[in-house]
């Protein structure tokens, strides 16, 4: 079963390897993650005004028995931070049921893909995760 990553990308402010991401939710559905960019872009502050895109990830459930749709789940990520202090090489895995599960995908992302930075999050599905829109400075 997959569940649907909505991330929007302030494209004037990514650079080489660094994308200027927000990471908006996780959805069950598609249409429903297809749905959110387009109110997004049209109407929450600075997604609105600038250069974004969107662009929606399929994620995978890799520890579910059936196909019902979790609460939550949790993904790792890792990252390096280059010299102006921005995030980029970002690397994710895909969604676990568990914290447990996901921490063993962690350790063995590790092992493969080194990254100075890594972290474990919990994420509500079908929750807007970034809802203020955002301010830039000129």
């Amino acid at each position: 079963m997959n569940l649907y990553s909505l991330i929007l990308t302030h494209e004037e402010l990514s650079y080489d390897n660094h994308s200027e991401d927000f990471f908006i939710g996780i959805f069950a559905e598609r249409q429903q993650a297809e749905e959110t960019a387009c109110y997004y872009l049209a109407n929450v502050a600075g997604f609105n005004e600038h250069t974004c895109a969107y662009r929606i990830v399929p994620k995978e459930i890799k520890d579910s028995a059936d196909d019902s749709i979790p609460s939550y789940v949790w993904i790792a990520q890792g990252w390096n931070v280059n010299d102006d202090g921005d995030e980029i090489d970002m690397v994710e895995s895909e969604c676990f049921l568990t914290k447990d599960h996901a921490e063993d995908e962690m350790r063995t992302m590790k092992k493969t893909v080194p990254r100075t930075e890594w972290n474990i999050d919990r994420w509500t599905v079908g929750q807007c995760e970034w809802c203020e829109g955002f301010v830039r400075d000129n």
